[in-house]
């Protein structure tokens, strides 16, 4: 993935807010609210992973950075970030899915007060 223009990350981005939007549907109206911020970042952060993968797997997770007659192996800027977002995107899905569980868990005592 070259880099991409602002337009098409948003473009991007929108896509993603509306496939988890879709996905978290059925959320009460008071999750709901708690879930947009969520998923909006979510959204957000699944793009720019996607950015810094295409990045490290072109260039590496690693370079030799040389100043002067010194030459060290460094990680790549790219894979740091990417492992910071990946940490958080993954903390931000976790929020997202235990508000799922909550309809669940509210269907399932649907279910037995039915019986």
């Amino acid at each position: 993935m070259a880099k991409l223009s602002r337009k098409k990350q948003d473009e991007l981005i929108q896509r993603e807010v509306d496939r988890l939007n879709a996905v978290f549907d059925e959320l009460p109206d008071r999750e709901k609210e708690v879930a947009k911020g969520l998923i909006e970042r979510v959204a957000f952060m699944t793009i720019q992973l996607e950015i810094l993968e295409n990045e490290i797997k072109s260039k590496g997770p690693t370079y030799t950075f040389q100043n002067g007659k010194q030459k060290m192996l460094v990680e790549n800027p790219a894979q740091k970030s990417y492992n910071t977002t990946m940490n958080r995107y993954t903390a931000a899905y976790k929020e997202l899915f235990n508000l799922l569980k909550k309809i669940d868990n509210s269907d399932d005592d649907d279910e037995f007060e039915d019986v």
